[in-house]
Parts: structure tokens; C-alpha cells; sequence
């Protein structure tokens, strides 16, 4: 298994490193646009909806949303309503940080809770998709570098939590992830911070800025990790699909990046590391 999802992994890593580094930014807005489509068409497949239309409808609003999202950039740049889009992505994490706190199995069956889990696609997707594209105009280093962080978070968090982890995180969840293992997250994602902050060339300060924001994107890439767990729990699915070999879905691969991605772009612009009107 270990050897598949190695041999997946590199499969994936190589085309998106060159797309991310070469492709200019609007054939990158359509490769976004395709990731997320297939990921809108596998969230469909487990939020419950009773028909195959109903499923089709909501797989296909979320693209349809991005693409307008993309189409005003195209157009018009960067603007209030993407911010907006974003503004509302941390209204929602910050929702479901407290939620899973909070959770316990059977959220599916309540009408209340079947609305939480489909609302969260497109609340989920969307904005993930404005923030890398927005992320990739400005600089396609900082795609690649959020990609680094997110991998180095759950790769830690993966070995350190299988060799010492013994306090289990949120057992009614993912029984596999410890505090340990989350530990070990941010452990990864410190070295990757420094190693990006020297590569950016950034000044001390912005440096000490650029790596103490790795580390909450990181804890944020755990958040967006436990909500497809949730999602995937309420369905009784192991994986979200079976598109990649040893990894499952397309949504296995970018949970935690969907969390990271807007929450990232939105503390550049707070820490005005990034401009609101780059482009």
C-alpha cells in the first residue's frame, strides 16, 4: 500500500509542480476548475442526496460558482467579491473548528445536519479554488510553497503520531489521529516555514510573520482534514473515491489544502505580505 501511494503521489507531484511553475494563470484556473468539479461530484456522492438528479445539480453548482468567480477575475481582476468569498471561507472554518469539537455520529440524520454537510461543499471548494488561483497570479512559488506546507503537516503528523502517539485527537472522528501526531504537524511545518521565508528572501521580521502564519495554516489544514472524515463517517465511506490508486478520491488528496488555501491568502493580506489588488 505504502509503495502505491508513493508511486501515486509522484505521479500527481510532477505534472502539478510543472503546470504550477509553467502554465500561465488562466490554463491554471482551468486545471483548479477541473480539480474541484471532480471533487464537487464526489462530496455529492456522500453528502446523501436521495436521486441522481439532485446529485448531478449540486456537483455541478459548485464549479459553475468557481467559474463565475474566475470569469470576474478574467474580466474585471481581483475584487470585493472574491474577498468576500474568502471572508465567508473563515466564517465557516472557524464554524467547524467548534463543530467537530462538538460532534458526534448521526449528523446525517437530522435534516439540520444533512444541510451543514452539502452547504460545506460549496463553502469548502469554492473558496479554495479563489485562493489558489488568486495565490498563483501573484506568485506560483506560493502555490507550490502551501502545497510543501500541507504535505510537510500531514507527513508529520503521520509519522510522528504511528511511532508516539498515544492520545487520540478526536476518536469519534478519525481514530487514527493523535495530539502527538499533531504535534509532529507542526514540527514539519516549521521547517518548511523557515526553508520558504529564506527562499522568499523575506527580512527578519517578515520572516517571523511568514513562519508563526505556517504554523496556523497548518493547524487550519487539520480542521479541513477532519471535516472530509466527518463527511466521509456520515456516508460510511472509507475514501471519497477511487480515482487515485492508494489515496482513494480526488477530496483524500485536498482536504487539508482546501482549508489552508484561503486561510493562507487571507493572512498575507492581513499581514500585508501580499497587496489586496496584486496581480
Amino acid at each position: 500500500m505504502l509503495r502505491q501511494r508513493v508511486l501515486t503521489a509522484l505521479a500527481i507531484a510532477v505534472p502539478v509542480v510543472a503546470l504550477t511553475l509553467l502554465a500561465p494563470s488562466w490554463l491554471f484556473g482551468l486545471f483548479i476548475l477541473l480539480v474541484v468539479g471532480i471533487g464537487a461530484r464526489e462530496w455529492a456522492q456522500l453528502a446523501g442526496f436521495a436521486s441522481a438528479g439532485a446529485r448531478a445539480a449540486f456537483a455541478a453548482s459548485i464549479p459553475a460558482l468557481l467559474a463565475l468567480m474566475l470569469l470576474l477575475w478574467w474580466t474585471a481582476g481581483w475584487s470585493i467579491w472574491h474577498l468576500g468569498v474568502l471572508a465567508v471561507a473563515l466564517i465557516w472554518w472557524v464554524f467547524v473548528f467548534l463543530g467537530i469539537a462538538w460532534y458526534s455520529p448521526g449528523l446525517s440524520t437530522r435534516p439540520s445536519g444533512r444541510f451543514l454537510l452539502r452547504a460545506g461543499g460549496l463553502l469548502t471548494l469554492v473558496p479554495a479554488g479563489v485562493a489558489l488561483l488568486w495565490l498563483h497570479d501573484y506568485a506560483p512559488g506560493l502555490v507550490l510553497y502551501l502545497i510543501a506546507l500541507v504535505a510537510a503537516a500531514d507527513s508529520g503528523a503521520y509519522f510522528v503520531g504511528r511511532r508516539f502517539g498515544r492520545s487520540k485527537l478526536a476518536p469519534e472522528i478519525s481514530p487514527g489521529k493523535t495530539r502527538e501526531g499533531l504535534f509532529g504537524a507542526l514540527l514539519g511545518a516549521i521547517v518548511v516555514a523557515l526553508v520558504g521565508a529564506w527562499l522568499f528572501g523575506l527580512s527578519e521580521m517578515d520572516a517571523l510573520v511568514f513562519g508563526l502564519l505556517g504554523l496556523v495554516v497548518a493547524l487550519v489544514s487539520v480542521v479541513g482534514d477532519l471535516q472530509e472524515s466527518v463527511l466521509k463517517r456520515e456516508a460510511g465511506a472509507k475514501d471519497s473515491g477511487d480515482l487515485l490508486p492508494g489515496h482513494g478520491g480526488i477530496l483524500d488528496r485536498i482536504d487539508s489544502l482546501t482549508a489552508a488555501a484561503p486561510l493562507f491568502l487571507l493572512g498575507l493580506l492581513w499581514t500585508a505580505l501580499l497587496a489586496p489588488g496584486s496581480h
